[in-house]
């Protein structure tokens, strides 16, 4: 296998002479779908503009040695499964008479690693469909085949067949579809007899129903596997007034495990999600059956066997991070793929109850994403419904979880910082709106915004009637104007190559100047 390295290319004209040749190759050019050579006057300023518009993604050289043997492209797209995130459309170019040395496939890799780091979620790239070596490069580099489409080359009108591959640099589990809301009733099922705390449990998951949550989660735990027998008090909850040791009030707090199976039958009933955060091998075990995705809390990220149950569950996990560095969200992210997980999502948390704003450190949700590789989240212990959890999903997050409560004022642990019902809903509304504002990060002109860039935006505009063969020139044949209900012209950019040229067909009033409706220069 050859030894590579990346190279970020250049603005400068030795690299932009050096990609325009590889490009310019017959082979090369069979393969794209512009496939007219390259002239370098009109290059070098494509290259300057074009192949530098993303300031994080330069063209990308491979390098073996001394030599440059390939160069990686990419730009945002859209991606091609309605996926959140965002996408990279790649291109990749061996040189001339280094191809079938492994060069491509190892690149590919390569870049990937460079593109995941930077926080991006997936590469998508469409090749010919008739361009078989391309098609087994991006097997080989394991691009998933999304099968046969057609893809429209806007400048030249043609309707291509082509095959496209996908690299999914994150879990897509946690992309497709709408931000997940997790309601976390955790242990504010919570009411002293059995049937009132089934009628308690019930009535939570009704109100995460109704709020549009996607998930209810509880706590499933025992005392004796999680705390050591004499753990004592807690400041936190005794200076809210909880006296008991932390050992009583999980004794106290223990789900039974036919309650689980019986909260888990009524999700199942009222078509919401069901979830339990379980703290030993016997939670997992009761948790199990009854839940798509599990969860593992922030005190658990060094609960190893709590990490390969889930890993060997094959669900997907979501796991909180509080009070947690980046080498034990490492160490814990490993030992749950070595155990076979894949779906796994981190999730942002201060380990605080409540927590205060100050404190959220929302912005490390896209570093999780980049760092490991995985769908990033927020797990929420402040007081406001809305600051921190639109927030995060303006920041990315992939899944948001919140306490809530029927009434701050009942005994427990977690109901005086809890949501009640009505803001429950309104979270949940306010980050139904926010996805909707986020779009898919490429910057093109918008469906929305069709009309108005048809009538108002400024194009190369006939002043008067102009007959076929008279001279152009500014000022008099044309100007910069906006078309109204006319046709619009070529980009403004064009004026120098149009100025003192010949007219190849008569222009009416208004009408705008459209490519090929000047001679070119000799």
């Amino acid at each position: 296998m050859p030894d590579l390295s990346l190279e970020m290319a250049k603005p400068v004209e030795a690299d932009a002479r050096q990609i325009m040749a590889w490009r310019n190759d017959p082979v090369t050019l069979a393969s794209f779908f512009h496939t007219e050579p390259k002239v370098w006057g009109t290059f070098w300023p494509e290259y300057c503009a074009t192949y530098f518009a993303q300031p994080d993604l330069p063209p990308l050289f491979l390098r073996q040695g001394g030599e440059r043997v390939g160069v990686l492209r990419y730009a945002p797209v859209e991606n091609p499964e309605g996926a959140r995130g965002r996408t990279l459309d790649i291109s990749v170019n061996i040189a001339p008479g280094r191809r079938g040395k492994g060069f491509g496939a190892l690149g590919l890799r390569l870049g990937r690693q460079y593109v995941a780091g930077l926080g991006y979620d997936a590469v998508l790239a469409v090749v010919r469909s008739a361009n078989t070596a391309s098609r087994a490069l991006f097997k080989t580099a394991g691009f998933r085949a999304l099968g046969a489409a057609h893809h429209h080359v806007e400048d030249t009108g043609e309707r291509a067949e082509v095959v496209r591959f996908l690299d999914d640099l994150t879990p897509p589990f946690w992309r497709r579809g709408r931000v997940r809301v997790i309601a976390e009733a955790g242990s504010n099922w919570r009411m002293g007899t059995p049937a009132r705390d089934l009628a308690m449990g019930k009535a939570l998951i009704d109100v995460a129903v109704e709020a549009g949550a996607d998930c209810v989660k509880f706590q499933t735990y025992r005392p004796e596997t999680v705390y050591v027998a004499n753990a004592g008090q807690s400041d936190y909850l005794s200076d809210s007034g909880i006296k008991e040791s932390i050992s009583d009030i999980f004794a106290d707090l223990a789900m039974p495990y036919d309650l689980v199976a019986a909260l888990a039958a009524h999700c199942q009933a009222q078509d919401i999600a069901f979830m339990s955060t379980p703290f030993s091998a016997a939670d997992f075990a009761a948790v199990d059956p009854h839940a798509a995705i599990h969860k593992v809390a922030s005190y658990e990220i060094s609960h190893p066997h709590l990490l390969r149950l889930a890993g060997e569950s094959g669900k997907p996990l979501v796991l909180s991070t509080g009070a947690s560095t980046e080498a034990d969200i490492a160490w814990a992210v490993e030992t749950f793929r070595a155990a076979g997980g894949r779906d796994l999502c981190l999730l942002q948390c201060t380990a605080k109850y409540p927590a205060p704003l100050d404190a959220m450190n929302l912005r490390t949700i896209p570093w999780l994403r980049a760092r490991f590789g995985t769908g990033a989240g927020l797990s929420d212990h402040s007081r406001d419904p809305l600051i921190a959890p639109l927030a995060a999903v303006a920041l990315g997050a992939d899944v948001i979880e919140k306490h809530y409560t029927l009434d701050n004022r009942l005994p427990g642990p977690d109901h005086s910082f809890a949501l009640l019902p009505g803001e429950l809903q309104t979270m949940v509304s306010g980050i139904r709106a926010v996805e909707e504002t986020l779009g898919s990060g490429v910057k093109t002109v918008l469906g929305a915004e069709a009309e108005l860039a048809a009538y108002a935006r400024r194009g190369v505009q006939a002043l008067r009637a102009v007959a076929p063969g008279e001279v152009l020139a500014e000022g008099d044949t044309h100007a910069v104007l906006r078309p109204g209900k006319q046709s619009l012209g070529v980009h403004p950019r064009h004026l120098g190559a149009i100025e003192g040229q010949r007219a190849r067909r008569a222009l009416a009033l208004g009408e705008g100047l459209a490519a090929g409706d000047w001679d070119a220069p000799q």
